[in-house]
């Protein structure tokens, strides 16, 4: 029950296909017991292994705040494993689920390249998810260079099968903001930003929060922006909490609070978000919320540039760990 959505569907991708694959298996096993899954999954059913791997998600999904670090690594990699099992079989859900892992860096070492590559292939074969995925490694620039023409032809495919309202209405502010294919006109990108912000998309919310803090198209307004950025943090996102970590840092919008910017930063940088970790680098450099620790910054700093950030790189160089 807990794998259903409130329309009773469930919510964690199987296609029809796969039900019957399993069903195929399931005979008089008891609803309750695991095992017969798990046995499935070692003859290489990857139906099953797929099914195993998202049960186990979603169990971690609702005990995480219960799991010590290295408890919760161990799941990560347990469900990497199931879902790499399965990607090997050419199973497309199983392979967009391990292109997140790559992204991520959960249950595996974090490798962006890694994750674009499995989602251009899935894209190239029409699966809208991979396609809104792959756009937004090109938006943020994760694993390719940053390029938002062909993040927004990605996202047009996307909704040209008529995925997700949120995605058009993204797609179009995207337009509106850098004036692609109209007028630039940001003062309309923005009310498209706070109404899909209003729905609850982190992204947009994020985004609306920059507009605020920077006076784009709207009023500058950075309590109201640092208000943006909390919720989209408080969903998850990377970029989300490094901004939240940026208004403690700086006082934008907030009391300035150095040790409530080290924990958004680190948040942040543990997702993997090169922002954050070199913003926690410049913490552990300086002893600002933290004590100062020149070996931890250099560590965090490097994780930075190794993807591609000009400004971890240049304080490697002032430090003499750059080569």
């Amino acid at each position: 029950m807990e794998l259903l959505n409130l329309e009773g569907h469930l919510r964690i991708g199987l296609t029809p296909s796969d039900q019957i694959a399993l069903s195929l298996h399931f005979e008089d096993q008891a609803a309750a017991d695991r095992s017969w899954l798990v046995a499935q999954a070692d003859q290489g059913n990857a139906p099953v292994s797929y099914l195993l791997a998202r049960v186990l998600q979603s169990e971690n999904d609702t005990e995480a705040d219960d799991d010590d670090e290295l408890e919760e690594n161990a799941k990560h990699q347990q469900i990497f494993h199931h879902l790499k099992r399965a990607a090997k079989a050419s199973h497309s859900m199983a392979q967009f689920h391990l292109a997140e892992c790559y992204l991520n860096g959960r249950g595996v070492k974090q490798d962006f390249t890694k994750a674009v590559e499995l989602y251009r292939r899935l894209a190239d074969h029409g699966i809208s998810q991979a396609q809104i995925a792959l756009g937004g490694c090109y938006e943020n620039g994760e694993g390719v260079d940053q390029e938002y023409n062909t993040a927004i032809e990605w996202y047009s495919k996307a909704a040209d099968q008529g995925n997700r309202d949120w995605l058009c209405k993204h797609f179009m502010a995207l337009c509106l903001h850098h004036g692609f294919g109209t007028t630039q006109d940001r003062m309309k990108a923005a009310c498209v930003f706070e109404q899909l912000a209003n729905d609850g998309h982190s992204d947009s919310q994020l985004r609306i929060g920059k507009y605020l803090h920077w006076g784009l198209g709207v009023l500058e307004d950075r309590i109201t922006a640092f208000e943006w950025y909390s919720k989209s943090a408080d969903q998850g996102n990377s970029y989300g909490q490094w901004m939240t970590g940026v208004c403690y840092y700086w006082g934008y919008g907030v009391t300035k609070d150095f040790a409530k910017a080290f924990e958004w930063y680190r948040r942040s940088a543990e997702q993997g978000n090169r922002y954050g970790q070199d913003s926690i680098g410049r913490c552990y450099k300086h002893g600002e919320g933290v004590p100062e620790d020149i070996d931890t910054a250099v560590l965090w700093y490097h994780k930075s540039a190794d993807q591609g950030h000009k400004n971890a790189i240049e304080r490697l160089k002032e430090l003499g760990e750059w080569h």
